[in-house]
């Protein structure tokens, strides 16, 4: 075998996904409701577990509890369920005390279009 590396530079579009990025971007949930059997979902999805490929956005208010964490070298994650959703997501954690299982979002400061959590206190409760 012979080593060669190899370069790619690509943008991928957004598409059907536009307007849940731009929510990502502004540091807010947007997940998708399905037509048929009103399951909400975040992540969204394009066809929900029904079948059913028709849906609305619908907006969360940006808090979460946590289900399972996990501490590794590139930092602190966790499976949550954002209020409103009725699926799960993994996000970073920001700050967040070990004994806490509530959190807030906020915009990733490194510009990606991904939320983190903050620990849910008094002054950033929605």
């Amino acid at each position: 075998m012979i080593p060669h590396r190899l370069q790619l530079d690509y943008n991928l579009a957004p598409g059907w996904l536009q307007p849940w990025v731009e929510a990502l971007e502004a540091g807010s949930a947007l997940a998708r409701t399905c037509a048929a059997c009103g399951k909400v979902s975040f992540v969204p999805l394009r066809t929900c577990t029904c079948g059913c490929a028709e849906g609305t956005w619908t907006p969360l208010p940006g808090t979460a509890t946590l289900e399972r964490r996990t501490e590794g070298a590139d930092g602190s994650f966790a499976l949550v369920t954002f209020d409103g959703a009725d699926t799960s997501t993994v996000v970073r954690l920001e700050s967040f005390p070990e004994e806490m299982n509530r959190g807030t979002i906020a915009a990733a400061k490194d510009g990606l279009p991904a939320l983190v959590l903050r620990p849910l206190t008094q002054e950033n409760t929605p």
